[in-house]
């Protein structure tokens, strides 16, 4: 069973919900939230692997006449008003059908980059490896935007005529998209070229807001023109990495888990490593935000 909805999590003992965040150890199966797992630091039945213990999801009586909840698609009694899992009130009486499997790994519901056309990440999409690396590692590692980049990081294997997957998240926001996803050389290199190829703009720029001399700058001979030329420059570059982003994070994903893997002993040290290690920065993404409302403010 991979829908963890209203099983309950050994550690904080509070029920799954489609929102939660959930994580599952790779040694007998047991599902926790992931601040659970991160403060526990290991698996709740951690004692009882050396027994060969496996996590069974707790049997679930059947309700008659139940009504599904349109959200969670827990069944209810049929009188019920709101959903005893998710609180959503509840519309129909009809019972509809029990949700679709998600995967043990990541089974949160919203997360950045994802696309209507993108599926969620299933027991079948997390099959196989790339580079001694399984894809369901991977998607513990990168957390809640899993389904996005396991999606294209597989389409990366395949011989698609033209397909080559683009990151508007990188594409506009450059620096910020690589220092958000950890990939700090990248982001130092997308820094210095950006800088590189506005120098013009910011030279005109410095001179009306009286930093420089406005005569130095003027003097520059065909300033105008290396300010197109950046422009233009800067453009195509930002194409570049909408294209260059997605291939690149899947090498440093893989990087970065062989290297936790060769630097933990034992499996669920390893487990522990990855799951303390996952997902963006997210300080980046409100800098970011903040630095857009300045510059559009100011």
């Amino acid at each position: 069973m991979f829908n963890y909805n209203g099983c309950q999590c050994d550690i904080c003992k509070q029920a799954f919900t489609p929102e939660s965040d959930v994580v599952v150890c790779p040694e007998c199966g047991t599902p926790h939230h992931r601040h659970c797992y991160k403060e526990l630091g290991h698996c709740v039945n951690e004692a009882r692997h050396s027994e060969g213990f496996e996590w069974n999801s707790p049997a679930k009586a059947a309700v008659p006449n139940a009504i599904v909840c349109p959200r969670c698609h827990t069944e209810n009694p049929k009188d019920a008003s709101f959903c005893e899992n998710c609180g959503a009130q509840l519309h129909t009486q009809v019972k509809g059908p029990k949700a679709p499997p998600v995967s043990p790994v990541f089974t949160s519901n919203t997360h950045q980059d994802r696309t209507s056309d993108i599926p969620p990440v299933t027991p079948k999409a997390l099959e196989g490896e790339y580079n001694d690396v399984s894809y369901k590692d991977m998607a513990v590692y990168i957390g809640e935007s899993a389904p996005y980049y396991i999606y294209h990081f597989k389409n990366l294997d395949k011989n698609i005529k033209h397909f080559r997957p683009f990151s508007w998240s990188a594409c506009f926001f450059d620096g910020f998209y690589f220092m958000y996803r950890k990939m700090w050389l990248e982001a130092l290199f997308v820094i210095i070229v950006s800088s590189i190829l506005a120098a013009p703009s910011f030279l005109v720029m410095a001179a009306e807001m009286g930093i420089i001399e406005a005569a130095a700058v003027n003097g520059i001979a065909n300033l105008d023109l290396f300010m197109t030329i950046g422009s233009v420059l800067s453009i195509a570059f930002k194409i570049f990495l909408g294209y260059w982003a997605i291939p690149q994070y899947r090498k440093k994903v893989v990087k970065d888990i062989r290297r936790i893997k060769a630097g933990t002993a034992t499996a669920n040290d390893y487990y522990q490593t990855l799951v303390t290690k996952s997902g963006p920065v997210k300080p980046v993404l409100y800098i970011a935000v903040f630095m857009i409302a300045l510059y559009f403010f100011m």
